[in-house]
């Protein structure tokens, strides 16, 4: 079973989206933080959504869970 995250919304279990940066070692795509959820093991993960690619390289559009550690806010 996992643990959801509160953003204060009142609506345990469910955030409202905002932008994010996922970081892949020194690489970063843009994202949106769908929800969180605390694993078996107590570590955070995000559900997010986000795009690598462009210029000459395709898009590719990824929604997944990642560990939090991947996911910065846009405003950092």
């Amino acid at each position: 079973m996992t643990t959801r995250a509160s953003d204060g919304t009142g609506q345990r279990g469910r955030v409202s989206p905002r932008h994010v940066w996922v970081r892949f070692g020194s690489l970063a795509s843009p994202g949106v933080l769908l929800d969180w959820r605390r694993t078996r093991s107590g570590r955070w993960e995000a559900l997010v959504v986000y795009a690598t690619g462009g210029g000459t390289v395709d898009v590719t559009v990824t929604s997944q869970w990642l560990p939090a550690d991947h996911v910065r806010p846009a405003d950092d």
